[in-house]
C-alpha cells in the first residue's frame, strides 16, 4: 500500500504541466495531385504533390527555442506557447516504397522554389513555383533518384501571390501588448526598378514583399530621412559605406503615386519628385512598426524537417505522409545558402530532442555571408553587393566553418561547433561570389595572408569562371532592361557540376564514401590574389576596374550578438577591415583553380564571374551578380585586326571536331574525379557537337 506522501507526490506530478516541445502540431494537406501527367521517374515511378499548411508551437522558455530573437516578446496561447504556421509543399513517389528513403529539403528563396533551375536544367519559362506539367520538372534529376522533395515557408516578409511560400508569425509586442517600434534603414536601387524609373515604390522595395509600416506619414513623427548616393561602395573598394546627400523633405513623401507627385498618403509607400534614378541608391531611415518574430523562420525548417524525418503522426493524429525516411539532405542557394550558414551557426540543426535535422547540407553561392534574419525588424531580402545594400549585418565573425579564435578578442567561434548535430557540408561558390560575397574569407584569415585548414566534415568548391546563377538555355543579355551591363551575361550553366556534387554529398552521408577533395583557390599556391594583382588580359572593349565588395568587422550596436538582436547603428562603424581576395586567372581570363566546366576548359568565349555597369546604372561598379561573355576571335587575322591578345578558335581547335574532342576530354577528366556524371558527359559532348559557333 502506498504511503500518503507517495500519493501526494503522485498527485503533484499529475498536475504539473508537461514540458512543451517546439514541434509541428498539425499538418493540413489541402491538395494532392499527381504531377507531370503521371510520367514515371525511373524506378521511383510517378510522383504526387502535396500542398498545405504546417502548424507549429514553441515553448519560449526552452533554451533551444530561446535562440529565436524576440520569441519572449511574442503573444502566447492558453498553454503558454507561441503559435505560428507556414505554407508547405511535398513531392513524393506515389508509391513511397519505390523511393530512396531520402528527404531533399530545399530552403526556399524568397518564397520561391529554385533548385529545379539549377539541378533539373528547367527552363526559365517553366512554372517552378507550382510544378505540374512535365516541362516544369526538366530532367527530373531529384525524382529520378527517388528523393522526397519538400519546401516550407520561413520568410515573414513574403507577400502572398504567384504560389510563393508564406508564413503567419506573431508580431513582437512590449509588456503592454503594443507592437514594438524601431528606427530602421531600407534601401531602394535599380533592382527595385527593373530597368524603369518609377515615381513610387512600396517601402519593402517591391510588391512581392511586405513593408514595415511607418508609424506616421508625418516625417517628424516618423523620425524619417531620405538619403541618396551614387554607390554604396567607396573607391577604392573598402568596408565603409558612403553616406551621400540628404534629400529635401519637400522632395519626397510617405505616399503612393503611380501617376506621379504627390499621390495619396500611405504609411507603406514612398513617392519621390522627379522619379527614382537607376544610377542612384536611396537610403530611407524611419521609425517602423509591426516586426514579426522573424527568427521563427528557423524553427519552421527545423521542426518541419524533423517531423518528416522522425515522426509517424502529428499531434492531432494525422499521419506523416512520408514516414520512414532515413536521411535528410538540405540545400540552400544564394540567400537561402546564407540562411543555412546561419541556421547551422545559431544551433537550429538540432531539434528539441537533440536530434540532427540535416544530415548533409549543400550551401551554394552564399559566399562568406550569413543572413539578416534573426533580428528585430529583420530584412532577409536585401543582399549586399559592391554597388548596393551594404548596410546589412552579414560578414561579422565567424566566417569559417571550423572553430578558431576571434582575431581581436581571441574568443573561439565557428559555424560548426556542435559535433553531435553538425551535418556534413558541401560549400560551393562561383567566381562571382569571390567578387560580390567575399567568398575568400571562408578559407583565409581576415587579413587574407594565410589559408585556414578546413574541418574534416566540410568540402569547398569553386565553380570556376561562372556567374551567380542562370537558367539553362537563356540567351545572354545585358542585365536589367537589357541595358544595365557593359558585356553580355555568362551563359555557362552549372547543372552538370551541381548534380555531381549532389550525388557525392549523398554518397558521403548515406554510404560514408569519401567525397572529392576541396577545389578552391588558395593563397599558398598563388591562385587567390588581391584584385589589383589579377593578371588581366587586355581584351578589347572590356573594362576592368578592379572594384569588389569591400568587407570588414562592423559595429551595429551593443544589442547585436552572434548575428542576432537589434541593429542600432544603421550605418555601422568599421572595427577593422577584411582583405578580400579573388581567383587568379589564365591568359584567357578564366579562373585557374576550382572545378572547370568543360565549356571553361575548352572555351569558345572568355566567360567571367563579373560584369561592369553602364553609365545609366552607375558606371564602373560591378553589375549585380552577373558575369560576362566575350567571344573568342575565329581566326588569328581577326584577332590581330582587333588587337585581341587571346588565341583564336582556329588556333585552339582547328575545327569543330577538334573542339568536340577537347570538350570530351575535359568532361571525361571531371567524370574520373566524380565531378560530372556519365549522362552529363554525354549531354555536354552532344551540345558541343551541335554548337552554333562553328556554323
Amino acid at each position: 500500500m502506498r504511503s500518503p506522501l507517495c500519493a501526494v507526490l503522485t498527485l503533484i506530478a499529475l498536475t504539473l504541466p508537461v514540458p512543451a516541445e517546439a514541434r509541428l502540431v498539425r499538418l493540413d494537406i489541402v491538395k494532392r495531385e499527381v504531377v507531370a501527367d503521371g510520367q514515371s521517374f525511373g524506378i521511383a515511378g510517378p510522383y504526387e504533390k502535396l500542398t498545405g499548411t504546417a502548424h507549429f508551437e514553441a515553448d519560449p522558455a526552452d533554451t533551444r527555442n530561446g535562440r529565436v530573437f524576440d520569441i519572449r516578446n511574442a503573444p502566447l496561447n492558453a498553454r503558454g506557447l507561441v503559435e505560428f504556421s507556414a505554407d508547405m509543399v511535398i513531392l513524393k513517389p506515389v508509391d513511397l516504397g519505390k523511393g530512396s528513403r531520402t528527404l531533399f529539403f530545399e530552403v526556399n528563396n524568397r518564397g520561391r522554389k529554385i533548385a529545379f533551375g539549377r539541378l533539373h536544367d528547367t527552363s526559365s519559362k517553366a512554372n517552378m513555383n507550382d510544378p505540374m506539367a512535365p516541362a516544369d520538372f526538366g530532367n527530373g534529376f531529384l525524382m529520378q533518384r527517388g528523393y522526397v522533395v519538400a519546401w516550407v515557408g520561413w520568410g515573414a516578409d513574403i507577400a502572398p501571390g504567384d504560389h510563393r511560400l508564406t508564413v503567419n508569425f506573431p508580431v513582437a509586442v512590449d509588456f503592454a501588448g503594443i507592437p514594438i517600434t524601431q528606427r530602421i534603414l531600407t534601401e531602394f536601387g535599380d533592382r527595385n526598378f527593373n530597368g524603369a524609373t518609377p515615381p513610387t515604390l512600396p517601402l519593402s522595395g517591391g510588391p512581392a514583399f511586405k513593408s514595415y509600416p511607418a508609424i506616421d506619414i508625418d516625417k517628424a513623427k516618423a523620425e524619417a530621412e531620405l538619403w541618396v548616393v551614387g554607390s554604396d561602395s567607396p573607391r577604392p573598394s573598402g568596408p565603409q559605406i558612403p553616406r551621400g546627400e540628404r534629400v529635401a523633405d519637400e522632395d519626397w513623401a510617405f505616399a503612393r503615386c503611380p501617376d506621379g507627385w504627390p499621390g495619396d498618403p500611405s504609411t507603406t509607400d514612398i513617392c519621390v519628385k522627379g522619379d527614382f534614378r537607376n544610377d542612384r541608391n536611396y537610403h530611407l531611415i524611419y521609425r517602423a512598426t509591426g516586426s514579426p518574430v522573424m527568427g521563427l523562420g528557423y524553427l519552421t525548417s527545423r521542426d518541419f524537417v524533423s517531423f518528416l524525418r522522425h515522426e509517424t503522426t502529428d499531434a492531432a493524429g494525422n499521419p506523416n505522409p512520408v514516414a520512414g525516411l532515413e536521411t535528410t539532405l538540405c540545400q540552400g542557394i544564394s540567400s537561402s545558402g546564407m540562411y543555412l550558414r546561419d541556421f547551422l551557426y545559431q544551433g537550429f540543426n538540432e531539434d528539441e530532442r537533440g536530434r540532427r535535422v540535416c544530415d548533409g547540407a549543400h550551401i551554394h553561392v552564399a559566399g562568406v555571408q550569413k543572413l539578416y534574419l534573426n533580428y528585430r525588424f529583420a530584412q532577409p531580402n536585401p543582399f549586399t553587393q559592391q554597388h548596393r545594400e551594404r548596410y546589412v549585418p552579414d560578414t561579422n565573425f565567424p566566417h569559417q566553418y571550423g572553430v578558431r579564435g576571434h582575431p581581436k578578442t581571441r574568443l573561439p567561434d565557428g559555424i560548426l561547433k556542435r559535433p553531435m548535430t553538425d551535418p556534413k557540408v558541401f560549400h560551393s561558390d562561383t567566381s562571382n561570389e569571390y567578387w560580390q560575397f567575399r567568398a575568400s574569407l571562408t578559407g583565409t584569415t581576415e587579413g587574407g595572408k594565410t589559408d585556414l585548414t578546413e574541418v574534416p566534415r566540410v568540402r569547398r568548391y569553386l565553380l570556376s569562371s561562372l556567374q551567380h546563377g542562370s537558367f539553362k538555355g537563356d540567351a545572354p543579355h545585358y542585365g536589367l532592361g537589357n541595358r544595365q551591363c557593359e558585356q553580355l551575361t555568362n551563359p555557362v550553366h552549372p547543372g552538370p557540376l551541381l548534380r555531381a556534387l549532389t550525388v557525392a554529398l549523398d554518397d558521403w552521408v548515406r554510404k560514408g564514401t569519401v567525397p572529392p577533395p576541396s577545389k578552391v583557390p588558395t593563397v599558398g599556391d598563388g591562385t587567390l590574389v588581391a584584385p589589383a594583382a589579377l593578371a588581366w588580359p587586355k581584351i578589347p572593349n572590356v573594362k576592368y576596374s578592379g572594384l569588389f565588395n569591400g568587407s570588414g568587422e562592423r559595429d551595429f550596436g551593443e544589442k547585436v550578438i552572434g548575428n542576432a538582436g537589434i541593429v542600432e547603428k544603421l550605418f555601422p562603424d568599421v572595427i577593422y577591415p577584411h582583405r578580400v581576395l579573388v581567383p587568379q586567372i589564365d591568359s584567357l581570363g578564366h579562373d585557374i583553380a576550382g572545378i572547370r566546366h568543360p565549356y571553361v576548359e575548352a572555351p569558345v568565349a572568355t566567360v567571367l564571374g563579373w560584369n561592369t555597369r553602364r553609365t545609366e546604372f552607375g558606371g564602373d561598379d560591378l553589375c549585380d551578380l552577373l558575369g560576362s561573355m566575350i567571344p573568342l576571335p575565329k581566326t588569328r587575322s581577326e584577332a590581330d585586326a582587333a588587337g585581341d591578345p587571346r588565341p583564336s578558335l582556329q588556333e585552339l581547335y582547328g575545327d569543330r571536331a577538334g573542339y568536340v574532342k577537347k570538350v570530351e576530354a575535359a568532361a571525361r577528366k571531371l567524370e574520373a574525379e566524380r565531378l560530372m556524371l556519365s549522362e552529363d558527359v554525354e549531354m555536354v559532348v552532344r551540345e558541343a557537337a551541335e554548337s552554333e559557333v562553328w556554323k
